[in-house]
């Protein structure tokens, strides 16, 4: 996604006109780009209700800022074949939050190179950052400015300042990694995801954010943290040692015990695997790949990163298949033919695709 269409779509969230393809798509893009997931933040965070006066400089301020990009895009002859996405008009804009509007606004003229107008972000993203990037089939760990150590999973990203000034230290996380964070109540140590940002003081845990992923998963194996959720702010869940939570970005994914839908969040123990205390969440860090009553297409997910691989299926029907393993030393053929052992598929091999079926 460009900015200037990342840019719009924040525009037509702000305004309340954002469908929620447009919503996605803006979610996949600031979990890609921690920078513009901070602004996202701290637009859309906001809670301040308008007045009259902000609202008449926000609808000003967009009024010349869409004249901008309508004459920029008539000089350039571009055009946005997305039948989808418009720019809204400021005519349209319901009474939402003048100083985010406002906010927003002159982000988008500074980075269209309008105006001359100084806007300050405290406490979001740091001038330099450091980056972390792991490919499929790759781990790596890195120790950062303030002692925490971090292992980081295949086909993952963290981003983190290089000194760690400020009151707080932040990283931005896509993908997987596993947190041992040193003790410093006087600087929180914040995580943030696409979905939700977890606060800790000095502990371990293991937080899970693929973007293709359903599911944002955190694991606290010590100590305990504070997750909190982009989009709902005011709410806070705590988390204590050997406690899993799962964040549904499908609201009616999950349901509460009382047969209440619940629109977003499940909380659950870790339960080893073995006598050695193994948990599923964390068998990556000693090398292995566990799962229990795993649907078929969930291991093949984690297959794919392990072994930098793409697992196809022919016959759907398999995606629902249910596995329960430990494997440590097996290769990608070893572990497809102990699975068969307990239900009936097959597979084929060509290079690095793998297609399974009956």
């Amino acid at each position: 996604m460009s900015e200037n269409l990342f840019l719009q779509l924040l525009s037509k969230l702000l305004a309340g006109e954002a469908s929620r393809e447009e919503i996605r798509q803006l979610d996949d893009f600031t979990a890609s780009n921690p920078e513009w997931l901070a602004i996202y933040n701290e637009l859309t965070d906001k809670q301040e209700l308008s007045t009259p006066e902000d609202d008449l400089k926000a609808e000003q301020a967009f009024a010349l800022h869409s004249l901008k990009m309508q004459l920029y895009n008539e000089s350039s002859n571009t055009i946005i074949n997305n039948s989808n996405i418009s720019t809204p008009s400021y005519k349209r804009f319901p009474r939402l939050r003048g100083k985010i509007l406002i906010a927003a606004t002159t982000i988008l003229l500074i980075i269209t190179g309008l105006g001359t107008y100084k806007y300050v972000l405290q406490d979001v993203k740091p001038a330099q950052l450091s980056v972390v990037s792991t490919k499929r089939g790759s781990r790596t760990n890195v120790t950062l400015p303030d002692g925490t150590t971090v292992w980081v999973n295949s086909q993952s990203k963290l981003q983190y300042s290089d000194n760690f000034k400020g009151k707080t230290r932040e990283v931005w996380l896509s993908g997987e990694a596993f947190f041992d964070v040193k003790k410093d109540p006087d600087h929180p140590f914040i995580i943030h995801t696409n979905k939700i940002n977890i606060k800790v003081l000095g502990t371990a845990f293991n937080v899970k954010s693929y973007p293709e992923d359903p599911t944002i998963e955190t694991s606290l194996i010590r100590g305990r943290i504070e997750v909190n959720f982009t989009d709902r702010p005011q709410e806070t869940i705590i988390l204590r040692p050997n406690e899993k939570l799962t964040v549904s970005k499908d609201q009616s994914q999950f349901e509460k015990s009382s047969g209440k839908k619940d629109s977003k969040i499940k909380l659950e123990n870790l339960n080893p695997v073995n006598k050695e205390k193994l948990f599923v969440e964390t068998a990556w860090l000693s090398n292995r790949i566990a799962f229990t009553d795993t649907r078929l297409a969930d291991i093949c997910s984690t297959l794919q990163r392990r072994f930098n691989v793409e697992i196809d299926f022919e016959n759907k029907e398999l995606m629902d298949y249910r596995f329960t393993g430990i494997f440590e030393e097996e290769n990608l053929d070893q572990i497809l033919n102990v699975m068969k052992l307990s239900k009936p598929f097959n597979h084929t091999t060509y290079g690095k695709k793998i297609t399974l079926k009956f």
